[in-house]
This record gives structure tokens, sequence and C-alpha cells, in this order.
């Protein structure tokens, strides 16, 4: 029996366990509604319509929150198995993610389908700016970040202008890692799964002092990969061109794309003397695992792309590529009260990240194997000032972030044009930027939210793109005339953005808005591969008008409900296209696009009683988007002008079905029963069909016995129907998801 045989056996042998628990469990519910509660037995208290988020710089109610917020509390993403950013997407309709053939180690967000045509290089900017504990992150490379100890995640969808500035057209990512209390707190997890995947996670946390609490948490993930290498196969001790090395063979591999990572956090939190406080964090991790590689399409031959075989969990390559990321950083939170009705908040923040990342195209001829070698050094600093005067509160705040980025890229064409090619660049950034908000409310029903912000950006891009030539017998002048290219630019650019919004509030349940605000992306420079000195111009600023409007209804028994309707008028859009045939893609502004949709959001406990309760969350986003203008050639214009954007499917949805039942004694049977849909989307600007992938459901269940002296045992099963789904697609390539999953861990909480 191979190793895939035997994994989806120990696969059964779990999922019939979860099922045996689920039947007793459901056993168990029958003999205690004929016998009556059991004693001790209490319904799970909810508090969905209470959940406190802090996306408009304070705590609110997110039911009363005028806008669009997806928020998740820590329970459930540890319930979800949600570990990176990349689960999270997967949790949030109307967000999708763009993995550019480099997996976990190379990819960008869209929400709302504006993003999906980022930069992947370490220099870009995403379109949905992502903030940990407060602190800004500039680069995608922070996407590599672990979930782990998370207090609560929030997404706000829709451009940010006011309180968050630059880089958030697309909306905003908050993730809130947990404070220390003064009680002695924490939990271990360890659990297992399918492909010899294994996690552990644990945190401590407590009082040091009176005044002085400390939290430190750790994870350690490894294993984990389902892709099967075979070698280079047919091309295997060949030779494309004389004079260059023949095609090597690195044998074949099981369980390609092991994750091997470890993650540390510590946190001091102190309460002073003045009733402020004053909150460190520190954090590193580090991932030196496998790069999970592209399969090639029912073996399609395209610039010498070709697998002989279809089956999606298998791949052939010259070498197995490896990632090596590393990070570190921390910040420096001070909160004080000045007066009964003024705090003054101020935020420093550091991190440093290092990528060294190999990739392969997915075949195992040379065409365009890559080695990235990126660094990334950014400092910042906000404070603010937050109060009211009588009913009014308002907000005022300055903003500055330097950051410094030195990538470098190898690609490797040995078979296609006898050569490698390097190029290596540094750009630099500083941002200033000063905003206020003012909330009015003009009668007990209506208020009237305004806010602005002015932000000045200069950045720095200089560089080199070189033929290594390190064969003697170079092809480049053919593929590549320009080269070598040497470029040194500047951008500067300015920007005032704002927001404006009328809430009105009839009753206390129900919160009915309308608002107009507009995003800004920065201008910038495009991060892959300059073969022209074009090419490394400066992109002019992407700005986005947006217009919404929405309904939010909450009750005391556990209904919430959300509507919001949006229309985007988007221009300068920032995205990668091919300007030439035979030519990489490159990052331009396109010219103009809409987007328009809807959101969904509804929470409603469908009964609940002193045996067991059953809730249902739900939601979705149906999204349209179009190119209106686009600048380029003739024939570049009838390619792309019409077409959707890229990361931006029409139709996606979550919904969970989540049964507690009593079992007395102190135990507890958890039930979740999740699906997540997306419709088809194409990954690529111009849509042809090589970039579509195709709509994909996946299914989840998991099963949880807790008890009230802190321990847990739980099952579960991922991709429950076993669909093969892609998460990227672009010519002969595929980047394929997980197959299905099955695993199972314990938990202790004190």
């Amino acid at each position: 029996m191979n190793k895939r045989a035997k994994l989806r056996l120990q696969g059964r042998l779990v999922f019939a366990a979860a099922s045996a628990a689920v039947a007793l469990a459901a056993a168990a519910s029958a003999q205690a509604q004929s016998a009556g509660a059991p004693e001790g037995a209490s319904a799970p208290k909810d508090e969905g319509q209470n959940i406190i988020v802090t996306a408009q710089k304070r705590a609110s109610r997110l039911a009363d929150v005028p806008a669009a917020i997806s928020a998740f509390s820590g329970t459930y993403i540890q319930e979800r198995g949600v570990n990176d950013f990349e689960g999270l997407v997967e949790q949030t309709p109307g967000v999708s993610m763009t993995s550019d053939f480099g997996g976990s180690a190379s990819k960008v967000i869209s929400v709302r389908g504006l993003g999906g045509s980022d930069d992947y290089r370490p220099n870009g900017s995403s379109s949905a700016a992502l903030h940990i504990d407060d602190v800004y992150q500039t680069s995608n490379l922070f996407l590599s970040l672990p979930f782990f100890d998370v207090e609560r995640v929030e997404v706000l969808k829709g451009p940010q202008g006011t309180l968050y500035g630059r880089n958030s057209t697309a909306g905003v990512i908050n993730v809130l890692t947990r404070d220390p209390t003064k009680d002695l707190d924490g939990y271990v997890t360890g659990e297992i799964g399918s492909y010899d995947r294994y996690r552990i996670e644990a945190a401590v946390g407590g009082a040091l002092t009176q005044d002085i609490s400390a939290r430190i948490a750790v994870l350690r993930e490894w294993g984990g990969g389902y892709m099967d290498g075979k070698g280079a196969g047919y091309l295997a001790g060949t030779r494309v061109f004389a004079g260059t090395p023949v095609v090597p063979d690195p044998g074949a591999r099981s369980g390609w794309g092991d994750r091997n990572m470890l993650a540390l956090r510590g946190t001091l939190l102190w309460n002073m003397p003045t009733d402020g406080k004053l909150k460190l964090k520190a954090f590193m991790s580090r991932d030196k695992g496998e790069n999970q590689i592209t399969d090639s399409v029912q073996g399609i031959a395209n610039n010498g792309w070709l697998e002989p075989d279809n089956d999606p969990y298998t791949f052939y390559s010259s070498r197995y590529p490896m990632r090596d990321i590393r990070m570190y950083g921390g910040s420096l939170n001070y909160e004080q009260p000045l007066t009964d009705d003024i705090t003054l908040t101020t935020i420093l923040g550091y991190q440093y990240g290092k990528r060294f990342v190999e990739g392969a195209t997915g075949g195992p001829a040379r065409v365009f194997d890559w080695d990235f070698n990126d660094r990334v050094r950014q400092k910042s600093f906000e404070t603010r000032l937050a109060g009211n005067i009588g009913m009014i509160d308002w907000v005022v705040g300055v903003y500055a972030i330097n950051d410094k980025v030195k990538f470098r890229t190898d690609l490797d064409y040995t078979d296609v044009g006898a050569t490698r090619v390097r190029t290596n660049y540094m750009q630099t950034r500083k941002s200033r930027a000063v905003f206020g908000q003012v909330d009015w409310p003009i009668t007990d029903k209506f208020t009237v939210t305004g806010g602005l912000r002015y932000t000045d950006d200069k950045a720095r891009f200089a560089g080199s793109t070189i033929d290594l030539n390190p064969y003697g017998i170079t092809q480049g002048a053919t593929r590549f005339p320009a080269v070598p290219v040497f470029f040194d630019n500047r951008a500067h650019d300015s920007n005032v953005s704002g927001r404006l919004t009328l809430a009105y509030k009839p009753i206390e349940e129900v919160k009915v808005y309308v608002s107009y605000g507009t995003g800004y992306k920065a201008g910038g420079f495009d991060g892959s591969s300059i073969f022209s000195a074009v090419e490394a111009l400066p992109l002019k600023p992407e700005n986005v008008k947006a217009y919404e409007a929405g309904l939010k209804v909450s009750t005391d028994s556990g209904f919430f409900a959300s509507v919001d309707g949006f229309y985007y008028d988007l221009s300068e859009l920032q995205a990668f296209t091919i300007l030439a045939p035979n030519t990489p893609n490159i990052r331009v502004n396109v010219g103009k696009s809409i987007l328009y949709g809807v959101d969904l959001q509804v929470g409603v406990k469908l009964f609940d009683n002193d045996l067991h309760s059953l809730r249902l969350e739900a939601g979705g986003t149906l999204l349209d988007s179009r190119i209106t203008e686009f600048q380029g050639t003739a024939a570049q214009v009838a390619a792309n002008l019409g077409n959707d954007l890229p990361a931006a499917p029409h139709r996606t949805a979550n919904a969970s079905l989540v049964h507690n039942l009593q079992l007395g004694g102190g135990l507890e049977f958890k039930t979740t029963f999740d699906v997540r849909y997306k419709s088809a989307e194409f990954k690529r600007l111009n849509n042809v069909a090589t970039s579509r992938v195709p709509t994909y459901a996946l299914f989840g269940l998991r099963g949880e016995l807790s008890s009230d002296a802190g321990w847990s045992v739980y099952a579960f099963v991922r991709n429950l129907t076993d669909e093969v789904y892609a998460l990227d697609r672009n010519l002969a390539q595929r980047l394929v998801g997980s197959p299905r999953l099955f695993g199972g861990g314990v938990r202790y909480e004190f």
C-alpha cells in the first residue's frame, strides 16, 4: 500500500471515529430530551450581536458600525482551522487570493474584486491594507505571518481612506492578538492531520506584579504537503542547447509542500499609575518549508512546460524548491487619558522580513525557474487624540512610516535562452499623513460621520537587470534586446481622501446608512523583472470613489443581519498585463473600471433550550466588475476592454451550522458543519480561458467534546467531498488546493 493510500485509509478511520462520536451525541440528546434537562446543563451564551470591534479606531458594537465588516473571534478561527491569511480568505465572502504560483510564499488578496492584480514582489503594497496589532504592514511579504493566539480578526470591506490611509482602496484586514490579563490563564493544543501534518500551539499569561501582566505564545507546525514529485521525467539527462548543463533529475518525492513553522510572541502590559496603559509586543517567526510547485494541466505543452499525466497532485520538475522566510519585530502602544473626555494613543512599530524562495514552472524544463531574495524593513509611528464634545465624538491624528526593500530575482532561462537573468533592486518609501473624523448625532435618530486624510508619499526605485550569460552562449540579445537595463527613478504623490456617512436608527435594533468615500493607493514601481527602461518608470496612484448603502438588524435574541450595496468607480488601476507577445507580465496603469454588488450576512439562533442549541451563520457576496477604459495598443484594448477584473468572482458564500448539546456532568458536544462556495474567476487581466479558475464548493465537518474542567478533544474533516480545485491558473499551470483532509486534536485551557 502506497503512502497516499495509507493516508486515505487513516483518514477514513478518523472520520469513522468522528461519525461515531456524532451518533453517540445524538443518542445522548434523545435520551436527555426524554428524561428532561440534565443537572448542571445550561444554554451556551450567544453574544454575536454584541461583538466589539475597533474598526473605527475605538471600541464599538459590530451592529453599530455603519460599514460592511466581517468579524471573527479567536474561537471561530481556531475551530475552523484558520492558520494563515489563506485560511482567512476562505472564510470571508467577497475576498479572494491569488498565489502567483508561489504558494504561501507569494500571494496577494482582493476584496470585492480590488487587489487581485497587485504586485506579488515585496515592494508592492496590497490594495487591502493589512494591520497586525494596529501596525500597518507595508509589504505582501508579511502575508506569510501565521495565525496563533488570536483575539479577533476584522475585515473591513471598501475603501478606508480616512482612518487607514493609503493602500486601502479594497479594504482593511485587522488582526488582533491576545493581551495578558491579571488572572493566570492559557491553553495548549496538539493536533495531527492527513499527510503527516502536526501542529502545537500554546500560550500562558497573567500578572507579574500588581500593575504588570505578561503573556507568551508559541506555535510549532510541520508537515502537510500533499503533492507528489515525479522528478524530471522524459527530459532528465537531456541537453536543449549545446554548451548548457543537462536537465538534472532530482528523483521522486512524496508529500511535497510541507510547512516547517516556528513562531513566538511575547506581550507585556503595564497598567500605569496615571490610569494609562503601556503595551509592548514582540514576535518572531520562521518558515523553512517546501515551496509548492504548480501542476501542468492535461499534459499541455506551452513554452516548454509539459507533464505526461493529468493527476492534479503530481508534478514534474528538475528541482524541488524550498523557502526560508524569517520575520521579527514589535510594537509599543501607549494609551493615556488626558481628561475625562480626551485620550491620547501613540503606536510605534518596527518590522523586518527576510525571504528566500525558490520556484519552478511545473515542468522539467528550466523555462522560468526563479529564486527570490527579499528583505523588508519598516518603521512606523501614529499618534492620535480621541474624545467627545457633548454628543460629538472625534479623533485627530498624525502618521508616518518609512520602509526599505532590497530584493533580487534570478530567472533561469537555460532551456529556452541558454542563460540566466538577474534583477537587483532597492526601493525606499516615506509616507506622512494627518487625519481626522467626527461623529455628530444631529438628532436622536440621525448621525453624520465625516472624515478627511491628507497623505504625502515619496519613493525611490533604483537597480538593474543584467544577462549573467553563465554558459557564454546566451540568446538573451534576441529575447531581451534592451538588457542590460539600469535605472534610478523617483515618485512623489499627494492625496486627500475622505468619507461621509449618514446613519439612521429608527429603533434600537435597526440601523440604515448611506455613504460616499474615496480611497487612494500610492503610486510606485513594478517589482517584477525589468527588461526595458520604460518598465521602471513610476506608476500613477490608483483612486476609487465608493458609493454604499446598507442596513443592519440585531436583536437580543441572537439574530443579526446586514445588507450592504456598493458601487465603485476606479481609475488608474495598477495591474499586471502583457505589453507585447512573448514578454513577461509587468504592472502598469490600465485605465478605468467599475465594480458593483451586494454583501449579505445573517446569524440566527434556530432554537435554544437547556439541552441544546442550533445556530446558523451565513454570508455571501454578489459582485460584477468591468474594465471600461484601457490604455494601450489597439490589440491590448481589444484583449482587455470589458473584461472582469482579476480575482473578482461573481458569487461567493459561506455558511456554518453549529449545534451545541449539553451531555450533563459538565460535558458538552459541539458539531459544526460548514460550506464555502466560490464561482469561477479569472486570475489575469486578459480573461483568457487558461487563466480561469472553475467554480468549486468545499464542505467541512467538525465534532468536539469539551468539559467545564478545561479539556476538549475534537476531530474534523475538511474538503469532505474531495473536490479538486485550483488556487491559481495561468496558461498550462495550475496551483491546486488541498484534497480531503482528516485530523483531530486535544486542547486544555486554564
